[in-house]
């Protein structure tokens, strides 16, 4: 796991004004000056909340193996002991044999059944590691008290509890099935609620190799790798700083024909990817559904377009976004009226507190509104730090921030002799 940058001085200084501004909303997305192949993305500055891209991110689409970070989160939340030995039976393996094309040939870290040896640890890191299928039945056999069923209650429960209202989830490998589906914006719920609540969970999705036990056809034991190439130095899809989390893909979608399958009116499947990236000091996290696995004639994709949207979002976002100081503290920001002042027909009305954001480096500033209060004619004696109302200020019509402001000086009440 690589280590994070150390934030600059300047940088926790604004981290810390962030902590004061609990009034700020997830403000509009920005607009990237490429095109994205995905057709659902979220990409959110996690220092901030702000969201950086939003692209049907309400949408419901294929997880595939996204899915897993779900199965790992309730396998975070419910297990107690994670060096114990897992089950592991022929339940767990016999539905990719079943007939089933969708299941056919699934990725899986080649562990055996009935092997004795497998820990809660060995099953969650093959699972985001390496995606293995089989692991997310072991956990979902184990969990679920030997009912894989049960386990996928509990993951639509856990859903529901953090928020999702667009996610249903039918098995814990995400392999296709029609009601297996979510969107790019429940998907972050879901990581982020992993992330913030379980820090054994980016132990796991940030590991790059893992040693797995010994089994038969693994006599000394063997590694496995995590599939996310934005880990890998040697990738042309390496990103500095990028962890994680979980990648998926569907190659071919096979629905229903009768009592059998319909093989000659096959789909086209699906690339997702959850990520996350640190570099000086800035921190983001990206999630991405429905990049394409083909082309639209049937031919292979010329990049694994789920990699190129990550890597060329990150790029973007680091050269491009910085903490920008917009409102500074006591700056003045209007001039109300004033009767019966002393020498004075106007108080000035400041801000109480610095608002910083992060922007793009080429927006123009006055493209953000200053929405300011409506006062009506203030009569003297008037204090310093009378509240006057709150200046909103917006971008591309969403809110950024709503500052309180006040009088900035007093003003004496003028006597009739």
């Amino acid at each position: 796991m690589r280590k994070a940058k150390k934030l600059s001085i300047f940088t926790t200084i604004i981290l810390l004004f962030s902590t004061f501004l609990t009034n700020i909303p997830a403000h509009a997305a920005f607009t990237p000056s490429f095109a994205l192949y995905s057709e659902g993305v979220y990409m959110v500055n996690l220092d901030t909340d702000i969201v950086i891209v939003s692209k049907n991110a309400d949408k419901r689409l294929c997880p595939a193996s996204t899915t897993k970070i779900m199965t790992c989160l309730v396998a975070l939340a419910n297990v107690k002991n994670f060096d114990a030995y897992c089950e592991v039976p022929y339940a767990c393996f016999n539905e990719f044999s079943e007939g089933n094309p969708n299941y056919t040939g699934p990725s899986n870290a080649d562990i055996q059944p009935l092997q004795s040896n497998i820990t809660y640890w060995d099953a969650l890191y093959s699972m985001m590691l390496a995606s293995a299928c089989e692991s997310s039945n072991i956990l979902a056999y184990n969990i679920g008290g030997g009912s894989m069923e049960h386990f996928c209650e509990m993951m639509n429960d856990m859903a529901k509890q953090i928020g999702c209202r667009n996610t249903h989830f039918s098995n814990s490998h995400g392999l296709y099935a029609e009601d297996n589906y979510t969107t790019a914006y429940d998907l972050y719920l879901i990581t982020k609620y992993a992330i913030d609540n379980y820090p054994g969970f980016m132990k796991i999705c940030s590991t790059f190799s893992y040693e797995m036990p010994p089994n038969d056809r693994n006599p000394d034991g063997y590694y496995i790798n995590h599939t996310c190439q934005l880990m890998n130095s040697n990738s042309q899809y390496y990103v500095e700083g990028a962890s994680g989390v979980k990648t998926g893909s569907i190659d071919r979608i096979y629905k229903r024909k009768g009592d059998g399958w319909d093989y000659d009116n096959v789909e086209y499947g699906s690339r997702a990817l959850v990520t996350t990236a640190m570099r000086d000091g800035y921190t983001y996290m990206i999630v991405s559904l429905g990049a394409p696995y083909f082309n639209e004639d049937g031919t292979a994709t010329e990049t694994q377009q789920n990699f190129t949207d990550h890597v060329n979002l990150y790029n973007w976002a680091f050269s491009e976004f910085e903490y920008t100081l917009v409102i500074g503290k006591n700056e003045q920001i209007m001039q109300v009226e004033v009767d019966k002042g002393l020498n004075a027909d106007t108080v000035g009305v400041v801000a109480t507190e610095d608002y910083y954001t992060l922007l793009p480096k080429s927006l123009d500033m006055t493209t953000i509104q200053k929405l300011r209060p409506v006062v009506e004619m203030m009569e003297a004696p008037i204090k310093k730090g009378t509240d006057v109302g709150q200046l909103e200020l917006r971008l591309n019509d969403e809110t950024l921030a709503k500052l309180k402001l006040v009088t900035e000086t007093d003003v004496a009440m003028y006597m009739v002799a």
